[in-house]
This record gives C-alpha cells, sequence and structure tokens, in this order.
C-alpha cells in the first residue's frame, strides 16, 4: 500500500508537468507568432515564467511524495511542509532572477509563470477522473 500511494502521487505530479510543459510551449509558440520582429525573446519569455513555476512543482512532488504509509504520518506532513516552502521560495526567486536578470519582455515572463500557474490550478479537474 505504501508504494501504491507514493507512486500514485508521483504518477499525477509527473503528469501535472507534461501538461503545464505543453500549454508553456504553445502559449510560448502564440507569443513568438504575435511578435513577429522580437519573437524570439518572448517565447523564451514565457519558457522562463513557466519554467519558475515547474521546478519549483517538479521539487515539491519529488519531496511531498518521497515517503507513505501510516507508520510515517509526521514524516508525510514534514515533508509536505517542507516542500511547499521549497516550493514557494525556489519561484519567487527564479521569477526575480528572470525579471532582474535578463532583458526578457515582463508581459511575456509573467503570461509564462500565471498560465504554469493556472495550469496547475485546473490539475484537479484536467486529472482526476471525477465520480
Amino acid at each position: 500500500m505504501k508504494q501504491t500511494m507514493t507512486a500514485t502521487g508521483k504518477q499525477l505530479a509527473a503528469k501535472l508537468i507534461r501538461v503545464q510543459i505543453g500549454a508553456i510551449f504553445l502559449l510560448a509558440c502564440v507569443f513568438s507568432l504575435v511578435q513577429p520582429i522580437a519573437g524570439y525573446t518572448y517565447f523564451w519569455g514565457v519558457v522562463g515564467g513557466g519554467i519558475a513555476v515547474i521546478i519549483p512543482t517538479a521539487l515539491f512532488a519529488w519531496r511531498a511524495f518521497a515517503i507513505g504509509g501510516a507508520r510515517s504520518a509526521k514524516d508525510i506532513v514534514s515533508n509536505f511542509f517542507a516542500g511547499e516552502a521549497l516550493k514557494l521560495i525556489l519561484a519567487g526567486a527564479l521569477l526575480v532572477g528572470l525579471l532582474v536578470l535578463t532583458s526578457l519582455p515582463l508581459s511575456a515572463v509573467v503570461s509564462g509563470y500565471t498560465a504554469a500557474l493556472i495550469v496547475q490550478w485546473l490539475a484537479p479537474i484536467l486529472l482526476l477522473k471525477s465520480t
């Protein structure tokens, strides 16, 4: 049972990350087509904004689903909160780093970041089968 719970969580997290990558890629292509002169900077801006969500989400999933089982309840909760703290700090650092250290367009970075977050929020609707 322990392996099944963590394996299912990891599979759902991998699905979420694949959906986020697909959505970011599509949005990046749209941005690059709309901006014909500097389309590549908008493409990379959207990709960078999406990565600022996707990498922390992957690290959170890795941390949250590292262990399982009823006897490990305290460890599971502490891993969850530690993973969430890591996710928030890393997402903020990546976003600030993108905006301060690069010359990528603000609108593209924020659009990629927002799109990846929206996909993450809609994941329960998109990925889980309702009864």
